[in-house]
Formats: structure tokens, C-alpha cells, sequence
């Protein structure tokens, strides 16, 4: 909520706030000097846009509840990570709102939307609601998917990360932590990095990204099965390794930044030294 708070005020908007959670929207209207309201149906009444950042599985909802509040021609936005339900739902309201369903691909933590990646998924005009994009964003990097080539891909870029991170963090000795921090590379440094910025995800964020979206399972299962496989082939030794890694390797080529892996791992090894004097002093 804060980079689009932030953007939107920079760029000369008035901005009402509200939250179920009147605290937080007040101590935010308070931050940034806007107006704060205790009801959604007034925040939303007579307004240019409503920007909907919502739980995945409430948008559908919240949706219906405020189409009625929603006033002629006014935009609707919404930035859930997933889009099936949530798009079904803006389609039924109808041609007197003017439907966006974005999706942001960074962190509240960025500064600035410059440079930054965000996905429309169209509901009814897909040139008029990309150019919406634009005038209300500026310069992004935007991409176009239709809401189920979006959420297929969201169950590998985020329900398999998540679950695999999950995985990953369940498995480790907690008692050795700090021992495995002294002893780590680069490899286990930027993996626990990652899975420890999952873990401090709401339970509810994560629960909802993996099973709201109808792709996740098959992915899921399909890792599981993967892990059985690769247990087998540790079995049968290195000659068995090698076929497995050469043909990974093959398919991992068509990828255009393959050949960049390593130093981006290295980037990001930076980024945590910078950022954490701890990592600093371990690695450096």
C-alpha cells in the first residue's frame, strides 16, 4: 500500500484511505497527510479510482460489495497475486466501471515504480486498460497476460518457490543455524536468505498463494514426484547424475539469461552483504 500511496500522491491525487484495520490506515493517513475513513462503502463513494489491495481470497467479495458505492465511469484497480476469481468478478460488474486488474511483481519495499515489472491481465479492453497503466504508473515495465496463461505461470514463479522454501526451512536443524551460517557459502547463504523471507510471510499470504491457484497442485506433486526421482538416481551414482545434469543443463539454455546465473547469485550475495553487517563480516 505504501509504494502506491506514495506514487499516487506524488503525482498530485488526493488520496482517501481506508483498511479493516483502522490502525494501520490511520497511522498511514497520518504519515503521509491524507484523509482517513472508517467505512469502505464512504472511501469508495464518489471517487475517481478505488485501488483494491486485498487478501486473494476477498477480492472476489470486497468486489461485489462495493460495486454498488462505485460510481459511473469511475476505475476499479485491484492487485492480487492471482486473477481467475478476481477477474470474473470485475466482469460482471459490468461497462459503468472502468475495470484494471494488475499485478505488481515487486515488494511493498521498492521506492519507486521506475524500472519495476507489472503484469495487466485484461478484462474487457486490453489496449485502453494498458494505456490506463501508463498514464496512472509511468515508466514500467509492463506485461500483458490473459488471466490464465497469469496464474499458470504464478504457480511456478510463486506457489512452487513457496512450497519448496517451506520444504526447505522445515528441514534444517534449527540447534545448527548459527553453525551453518559460519560454515556457509554462497549457495546456502542466498537460499536461507530466501526461505527465511517466505517463512516471514502471514501464514494466511501463503496459504492462499498456493492453493487459490487451481495450477499449484500439479506443480507441487510434480516436485514431489521430482525428489523421488532424483533420490533413485543418487542410487545408481555419478553416470546417472551426469545424464540427469547434462539434460537439465540443455533445457535450462533456451533460457536467455542462463549464462548469467552464477553472477547473479553473486548480486544478490552482495545485496545481503550490504545490507547486513553480519553477512559482511562472515563472507567478506
Amino acid at each position: 500500500m505504501n509504494v502506491f500511496t506514495r506514487h499516487l500522491l506524488n503525482k498530485g491525487h488526493n488520496i482517501k484511505l481506508y483498511d479493516i484495520d483502522g490502525s494501520r490506515s490511520r497511522a498511514l493517513a497520518e504519515e503521509y497527510d491524507c484523509q482517513w475513513l472508517d467505512s469502505i462503502a464512504t472511501a469508495v463513494s464518489g471517487v475517481d479510482m478505488t485501488l483494491l489491495c486485498t487478501p486473494i481470497k476477498e477480492t472476489p467479495g470486497v468486489i461485489r460489495d462495493i460495486a454498488s458505492n462505485i460510481r459511473q465511469g469511475s476505475i476499479l484497480c485491484e492487485v492480487s497475486s492471482l486473477k481467475m476469481r478476481t477477474v470474473a468478478a470485475l466482469k460482471k460488474l459490468g461497462d459503468h466501471v472502468r475495470s484494471l486488474s494488475i499485478h505488481p511483481m515487486f515488494g511493498p519495499d521498492v521506492s519507486t515504480f521506475q524500472g519495476q515489472t507489472m503484469v495487466v491481465v485484461p478484462v474487457s479492453d486490453r489496449d485502453e486498460e494498458v494505456a490506463l497503466v501508463e498514464s496512472l504508473f509511468g515508466d514500467m515495465n509492463i506485461l500483458v497476460a490473459d488471466v490464465e496463461t497469469h496464474d499458470r505461470v504464478m504457480a511456478s514463479v510463486l506457489a512452487l518457490p513457496y512450497f519448496m522454501n517451506l520444504a526447505f526451512a522445515s528441514t534444517l536443524s534449527v540447534k545448527d543455524l548459527a553453525l551453518m551460517r559460519k560454515m556457509a557459502g554462497t549457495t546456502f547463504t542466498v537460499q536461507l536468505a530466501v526461505a527465511q523471507s517466505i517463512v516471514g510471510e502471514s501464514p494466511e499470504l501463503i496459504e492462499s498463494i498456493i492453493n487459490e491457484d487451481v495450477f499449484s497442485m500439479g506443480y507441487v506433486n510434480r516436485f514431489i514426484d521430482e525428489c523421488r526421482h532424483l533420490r533413485r538416481l543418487l542410487k545408481k551414482g555419478p553416470r546417472a547424475m551426469g545424464r540427469l545434469c547434462q539434460g537439465l543443463r540443455e533445457r535450462m539454455m533456451d533460457d536467455v539469461e542462463y549464462g548469467d546465473a552464477r553472477r547473479i547469485r553473486n548480486e544478490f550475495l552482495i545485496s545481503l552483504r550490504t545490507q547486513s553487517p553480519a553477512v559482511e563480516k562472515r563472507l567478506g
